[in-house]
């Protein structure tokens, strides 16, 4: 039985390296079964729900790293990113 219960971690509490790890786990379509662990079903669309989230990460900790060599310019668009990414989610993804 499928369950509809997503594993989705708060992203934006995660350190560098843990959304480093998120992302090189979830970059892509390919691992139907870590995708469908993180997002809880197999419906249409389930793999790039999963690669959305790892763009997600990336983009945060890109974010996180411009801001610590205090490129903040840079910080604000890599977090519109994450903005427009988290918007454009499924509400059931959210956290």
């Amino acid at each position: 039985m499928e369950t509809e219960q997503n594993k989705v971690p708060n992203l934006d509490a995660m350190t560098i390296d843990e959304l480093t790890a998120f992302w090189m786990r979830y970059q892509n379509t390919g691992c139907r079964k870590d995708a469908r662990e993180l997002v809880g079903h197999r419906r249409k669309g389930y793999t790039i729900e999963a690669a959305d989230l790892g763009a997600y990460a990336a983009n945060k900790s890109t974010a996180m790293r411009c801001r610590e060599t205090g490129a903040i310019e840079q910080a604000l668009q890599y977090e519109k990113i994450c903005d427009r990414i988290y918007k454009e989610l499924p509400t059931r993804l959210h956290w």
